[in-house]
């Protein structure tokens, strides 16, 4: 899940389901099987355009949507998977399904001492800088590094960090803006 798809407002509010199901699937040493699951049903909800109308329409009554919720995932997903599924549905927050299994995905990834970095360049960055560039950064942040990786031709050369709220612009655009600042 990337955080491009994310609405930064709904996190406080997906932090608190994603933190509940994270304890009890921690409990039950299921942690993988219910990231599993929730990625598979939002899969499953953004193919399914009409499914996911369905089950948030605010006209349609509850156990219509818990039924259908029940016939399409029941026996595919951990039955605390489904659970969630149905406290949406009850709650009518089946929209903040995505961005629940942004946190439940930072959470398994804090868990386990990784850290996403977005890194944004111009042009497609070769193997080896990728590379030198995991060993870099896993070196000096002592955490395991995963890299999102976008191209954005309108930073011209350079890279530009992403590590959680903070951003590291290295790039060519940010330089000429500076330097057309210092001009002034």
């Amino acid at each position: 899940m990337t955080e491009k798809n994310i609405d930064n407002k709904l996190i406080p509010l997906a932090k608190r389901y994603s933190d509940a199901i994270v304890q009890v699937a921690a409990g039950k040493g299921q942690l993988d099987e219910i990231y599993s699951d929730l990625r598979n049903i939002s899969e499953a909800l953004s193919e399914v355009k009409e499914l996911t109308d369905f089950l948030s329409h605010p006209v349609i009554p509850l156990s219509e949507k818990k039924e259908t919720a029940k016939s399409v995932f029941e026996g595919k997903v951990q039955q605390d998977s489904l659970n969630l599924i149905y406290i949406l549905l009850e709650k009518n927050k089946i929209n903040l399904l995505d961005t629940i299994l942004y946190c439940f995905e930072s959470s398994m990834d804090e868990a386990k001492n990784i850290l996403k970095v977005g890194v944004v360049s111009a042009v497609e960055i070769d193997e080896d800088l990728k590379a030198r560039l995991k060993e870099k950064l896993e070196k000096k942040l002592n955490k395991e590094v995963k890299f999102d990786y976008e191209i954005n031709p309108d930073i011209i050369a350079g890279i530009v960090l992403k590590i959680h709220d903070k951003t590291i612009d290295g790039s060519m655009s940010a330089r000429l803006e500076g330097f057309k600042k210092s001009v002034r």
